[in-house]
């Protein structure tokens, strides 16, 4: 995996002053924030690694070269060495090279500066990004690179450095201050890359039901906090956490964990409502806030869990897992009214099957097979709950019908249309919903 440094230079006759990077010792008496920001995180990179240094061909005689703001009198008092010069007496391992970039005066230019800056990136680099002097539009630009490669090269962004001159106040006012009282905060900005990709982990999460994102994210923020304090941070912890039981949920979601949605959801819930109070990104907390939906329409009780389930794989596009669920969570339904018993005993399930089958043909006790015919009482007292419940009989019969034409990929003799398929089950949930409803409306 290869490190990449990224930087704009550009041409303003820059001032001798002192860079303070947060978590390291100052980098004194330097005129350029790209030799302080490589100083700190490049000086142990290999031969491997890239430093690549993006300037205009104003900025290559201004700035990268020597003596680029000297003046007309050739007083030598005057020189002044270029980045270039700077950086090869660093004792670097990695490469460094400039790249010539245009202005970006036009539109065809700016396209050209985002080819130039991506084509530099390659697949899973980590990147430490630099825009102190990125000019016009640059900064807008850079974040669409970092957008864009994340997608395209699967890069990983470790650092957006801003050395914040503008704190000392004006220019002028800088230049009458002794240097050793030039210090400048070097910001990193990451975060805001970061909640950029919270938006898009958060959105993936909702529109698609996928939390691979928020849970990659909470592990990849909280990890390094959670190992440098021993796990004692306890807000890094649940955060990291709430990713984690969200992937889950997805999980039992995507693969019909019927006994675990409820539980699935009383977790989430409860690590959401730690993180309320957490002393965490502001702007995330109204991203996160996107959850609450979710975790509302999850009551807390297996059948009406089980219908928001069908609820969430029909907006999300999951249809073979929404039949599944909805057709095994009104059997769940069925042995609980007419047993009195939890759903969990396979047998009571068969008998769910078997007892609409027996009622749908009016089979004699005679032809009864098992399990029916091994508890005859049993049996009995399940028909006489489901007979008078004519749309329940129909439903689960069409739901098996389904779901057996979608397990076994519409190969049969009349399999089901897809458009069909996926219209019919926003109509069984509702039909199962007024079911369960009125059941529970009679009790």
């Amino acid at each position: 995996m290869r490190r990449l440094f990224i930087s704009f230079l550009g041409t303003n006759n820059y001032l001798l002053c002192n860079y303070e990077i947060k978590g390291f010792a100052p980098v004194q008496n330097v005129r350029f924030v790209q030799e302080a920001c490589i100083t700190r995180w490049c000086e142990q990179w290999t031969a491997d690694d890239r430093i690549f240094i993006c300037i205009t061909d104003e900025a290559k005689k201004k700035n990268w070269l020597d003596d680029g703001h000297t003046s007309s009198s050739n007083d030598k008092s005057d020189f002044q060495k270029g980045l270039a010069t700077r950086l090869k007496a660093l004792p670097l391992t990695a490469q460094f090279d400039p790249i010539i970039i245009p202005t970006g005066k036009s539109e065809e230019e700016i396209w050209k500066i985002f080819d130039q800056v991506f084509s530099l990136l390659e697949e899973g680099d980590e990147l430490y990004l630099d825009i102190t002097h990125a000019f016009r539009s640059l900064p807008v630009l850079a974040m669409a690179i970092l957008s864009y490669a994340k997608v395209m090269r699967n890069i990983s962004v470790r650092a957006i450095s801003y050395g914040a001159m503008e704190v000392l106040g004006a220019i002028a006012e800088v230049k009458k201050m002794p240097q050793e009282e030039r210090n400048i905060p070097v910001f990193d900005l990451l975060s805001f890359d970061r909640l950029q990709d919270w938006v898009t982990a958060v959105d993936q999460f909702t529109t698609s039901g996928d939390a691979t994102l928020v849970e990659r994210l909470t592990d990849m923020d909280m990890r390094p906090i959670i190992k440098e304090t021993k796990g004692q941070k306890v807000d890094a912890k649940t955060i990291q956490k709430l990713g984690q039981q969200l992937k889950e949920f997805s999980a039992v979601l995507a693969t019909c964990r019927g006994r675990n949605i409820s539980t699935s959801v009383t977790s989430v819930r409860q690590s959401f409502q730690r993180i309320q109070d957490l002393d965490i990104l502001p702007p995330l907390k109204p991203v996160l806030q996107k959850l609450q939906p979710v975790l509302d329409s999850f009551p807390g009780e297996e059948i009406a869990d089980g219908l928001a389930a069908v609820d969430w794989c029909l907006n999300h596009q999951l249809y073979q897992q929404g039949y599944t669920i909805l057709l095994e969570t009104m059997i769940t339904f069925v042995v609980n009214k007419a047993l009195g018993n939890d759903g969990r005993n396979r047998k009571d399930r068969e008998l769910v099957n078997q007892c609409n089958s027996i009622i749908g043909k009016n089979t004699p006790e005679s032809e009864w097979r098992h399990p029916a015919c091994h508890d005859k009482p049993i049996t009995r007292r399940m028909i006489a709950w489901m007979k008078p419940q004519s749309d329940l009989l129909k439903g689960i019969g069409e739901l098996n019908s389904i779901r057996n034409d979608l397990n076994h990929a519409g190969q049969n003799d009349n399999p089901g249309k897809a458009k069909k398929i996926q219209e019919e089950l926003s109509r069984h949930l509702d039909k199962m919903k007024q079911i369960v409803k009125r059941s529970r409306q009679k009790d």
